[in-house]
C-alpha cells in the first residue's frame, strides 16, 4: 500500500515538475528575430488605380439595377478596410447592407442549363433557347455588367488585408450569367447569318476569363476563372465538331479562342503567393488579439486569466511567421517549376517538402499554439496548381483541334500529325505528343486531377 502510494505521489510529483518545466519554457523563452524575408511576404503589394480595377464591379455585381456597381464594390472594400484597420470583428461584416433595395435575387432553381461534364451543352443550349432567352431578359440589367467586365485590364484584391474572416464575393450570379451568354453563343451558331458576331462573342469571352486568370491575385478567383475557361473551351471545341466550317470562314477569330494557354498566362505562383499571404498574415497581432486564441486552443479551461494567459505563453508570432514562410517558400518554389518537374515534388512522392508532419513531443515546450496552428494553416496547394495546368492541357488539344480541321488532316493522318506538332503543344506532364483514339475520333492525355476529366480530350465530330 505504502508502495502504491509513494508511486502516486512520485508520478504526481513528475507531472508537477512538468508542468512547471513546460511553463517556464513558456514565459522564460523569448520569441525569435521575424526573419526579414518573411516580413517583406506578408506586407501587400498595392492594388491597381481603382478606375481600371474590375475587382469593384465583382464585389458590387449583385447590387441593385439603378445602382452603379463599381462603385457599391468601392463601398464594400472601403467599410471591409476600416473594420480590418480597427482590429474589429468580420464575422458580422455583410455586403448585401451595401446592395440597395433590389439586389439580384437567384432563382429557386439554381441548377446549371448544362452539365458540362455530362452532356454536349452545344446542343443542350440550343434546345433550351425560350428558357435562355427568357432568363437573359429577366438579368438583362447583370447581364449587360456581366459583358462590361471584358471592358477592364486590372483585376487586383483591391483589399488593404485579406483575412480568414474576409467575405468571398458572389460567384454565383456571375457564373450564371456567363452560362447565359453562353447559351446566346449556341443560339447563334445555328444560323449562318449570326455566326460571326456569336464567335466574336466566344472569343471576347475567352479573353476576358484569360485576363482575370492571368492578372487576379487571389486563389479562389484563379479557380473559378479555370472553371469558367473549361467551359468556354468545351463549347469551342463542340463547336468546331458540329461546324468545321467555321474554323476556314473565320480563321482568326477561331485562332483567338483557340489560342493556347503559357504558364505565363495564368499567375498560379502569384496566386497561391497572396493565399499563403493572407493566411501568414493572419498570425501578425495574434498575441494582442488573445480572445482567438483563448477560444481556438483553450475555450475548455476554466476562467479567462487563465486562458488568456495559456495563449500568451503557447505562441510565439515571429516563429509562427518564420516557419510559415519557409513552408510556403519551399511550396512556391516547387509550383514555379514545369509540371513534370513538379510531380516529383507534389506531397505523395516527397513528404519532406511540406510541414504536414506529426508534432513531436518536443513541440510542447516552445510555440506550440503557434506550430499547431501552422499545421492546420497549411493546405496541399499543389492540387490548385495541377488544375491550371489541366487546363493548360485543355488549351492546347483544343488549339490541335483547329489545326486538324483547318489543315483538313484525315484520319489516318491524324497521329503523324500529333507527333510533329511541337513542343508547345505537347502533353504538360510528359512533354511527349499528345494521344490518339482512333475508334472514338479523340485527341486525349491524361490530366492529373481529380475534378472534370473532360478537360483531358477533344472529339473530332468532322471525321466521318
Amino acid at each position: 500500500m505504502k508502495i502504491a502510494l509513494l508511486a502516486v505521489k512520485w508520478i504526481a510529483g513528475c507531472l508537477l515538475g512538468l508542468i512547471i518545466i513546460i511553463g517556464l519554457c513558456w514565459w522564460l523563452i523569448p520569441d525569435e528575430e521575424l526573419n526579414k524575408e518573411a516580413e517583406k511576404f506578408v506586407s501587400l503589394a498595392p492594388a491597381p488605380p481603382a478606375a481600371n480595377n474590375a475587382y469593384f464591379l465583382l464585389w458590387g455585381f449583385t447590387a441593385s439595377p439603378e445602382l452603379d456597381a463599381h462603385q457599391v464594390g468601392q463601398q464594400i472594400v472601403a467599410a471591409h478596410d476600416r473594420i480590418v484597420a480597427a482590429e474589429k470583428d468580420l464575422s458580422k461584416f455583410k455586403m448585401e447592407a451595401f446592395y440597395g433595395e433590389r439586389p439580384y435575387k437567384f432563382p429557386q432553381e439554381t441548377k446549371k442549363l448544362c452539365d458540362v461534364e455530362k452532356e454536349n451543352c452545344l446542343r443542350v443550349y440550343q434546345a433550351k433557347q425560350a428558357e435562355i432567352q427568357f432568363q437573359s431578359d429577366e438579368y438583362k440589367v447583370y447581364m449587360a455588367r456581366y459583358r462590361q467586365i471584358r471592358e477592364y485590364q486590372d483585376f487586383g484584391l483591391a483589399l488593404s488585408q485579406a483575412t480568414v474572416q474576409t467575405p468571398i464575393m458572389q460567384w454565383a450570379p456571375i457564373l450564371r450569367m456567363s452560362d447565359l451568354v453562353d447559351g446566346s453563343i449556341a443560339r447563334g451558331m445555328m444560323s449562318k447569318n449570326t455566326q460571326r458576331a456569336a464567335l466574336e462573342e466566344l472569343a471576347a469571352e475567352v479573353n476576358s476569363w484569360r485576363r482575370l486568370l492571368q492578372g487576379n491575385d487571389w486563389l479562389i478567383t484563379q479557380m473559378l476563372s479555370a472553371a469558367a475557361l473549361t467551359r468556354k473551351y468545351r463549347l469551342a471545341s463542340e463547336i468546331m465538331s458540329t461546324y468545321p466550317e467555321v474554323v476556314a470562314a473565320y480563321p482568326e477569330i477561331m485562332e483567338t479562342i483557340t489560342k493556347p494557354l503559357l504558364p505565363s498566362n495564368t499567375n498560379t505562383v502569384a496566386s497561391v503567393a497572396a493565399e499563403a499571404r493572407m493566411l501568414v498574415g493572419t498570425f501578425r497581432g495574434m498575441q494582442s488579439k488573445g480572445r482567438w486564441l483563448e477560444d481556438s486552443f483553450f475555450e475548455g479551461m476554466p476562467g479567462p486569466p487563465l486562458r488568456a494567459a495559456f495563449a500568451a505563453g503557447g505562441f510565439r508570432q515571429n516563429a509562427t511567421l518564420n516557419e510559415a514562410y519557409g513552408y510556403f517558400n519551399r511550396v512556391l518554389a516547387s509550383l514555379a517549376k514545369s509540371p513534370k518537374q513538379m510531380q516529383n515534388e507534389l506531397p505523395a512522392a516527397n513528404p519532406g517538402l511540406t510541414n504536414h508532419v506529426a508534432l513531436k513531443w518536443s513541440d510542447v515546450f516552445y510555440n506550440p499554439v503557434g506550430r499547431i496552428t501552422n499545421r492546420i494553416a497549411e493546405p496541399d496547394y499543389f492540387k490548385y496548381a495541377i488544375r491550371i495546368h489541366d487546363l493548360i492541357g485543355f488549351s492546347r488539344l483544343l488549339d490541335l483541334e483547329r489545326r486538324i480541321v483547318s489543315g483538313n488532316v484525315p484520319t489516318e493522318g491524324v497521329a503523324a500529325f500529333l507527333a510533329q506538332a511541337g513542343p508547345a503543344l505537347m502533353e504538360p506532364y510528359t512533354e511527349q505528343p499528345m494521344q490518339w483514339d482512333a475508334a472514338n475520333k479523340r485527341v486525349w492525355f491524361a490530366p492529373k486531377g481529380d475534378r472534370l476529366r473532360l478537360m483531358g480530350y477533344v472529339t473530332l465530330g468532322h471525321l466521318k
